[in-house]
């Protein structure tokens, strides 16, 4: 396979994976139980897979932002940083899920914050977050 080939086989997996996790996973819980943990391992070997397929770049490294950039101009090292990006945001949306079910969260709630995990990462994360402390702080107002 190709960079791009596994790109888009990557994305399109976690389109699904996504639609799933905002639709369905909140009413399936077996299957959820399954997918929360094997699409980021999936992810983390193809991940894997793509690092070690990149070529060496001497001019590489993490001492400064020149050689971090350097670090991204190999099409397979770009493909398993998308992965990376990928496999963790999914996790944050599986947690996100979980917590607002332990919470008694109405899943409407979590819709937004979940899009956002999937679109930008941290600010979908920070979004839940502030709903489940805005939740917090009003039950413990509510049963003092």
């Amino acid at each position: 396979m190709t960079p791009d080939q596994v790109f888009n086989l990557v994305n399109l997996t976690a389109l699904l994976a996504w639609l799933y996790l905002i639709g369905f996973a909140r009413w399936t819980p077996r299957v959820f139980a399954v997918m929360r943990y094997a699409i980021p391992v999936v992810f983390a070997l193809v991940y894997l897979t793509c690092l070690f397929l990149g070529e060496p770049n001497e001019e590489a490294g993490y001492r400064s932002l020149a050689e971090v950039t350097a670090i991204f101009t190999q099409p397979w090292v770009i493909v398993g940083a998308w992965i990376h990006y990928l496999a963790f945001d999914f996790f944050v949306g599986c947690w996100i899920l979980a917590q607002s079910k332990s919470e008694g969260i109405g899943h409407g709630w979590i819709v937004i914050p979940m899009i956002f995990t999937f679109m930008l990462g941290p600010v979908g994360l920070s979004l839940f977050l502030i709903l489940l402390g805005f939740r917090k702080r009003r039950a413990k107002t509510q049963t003092a």
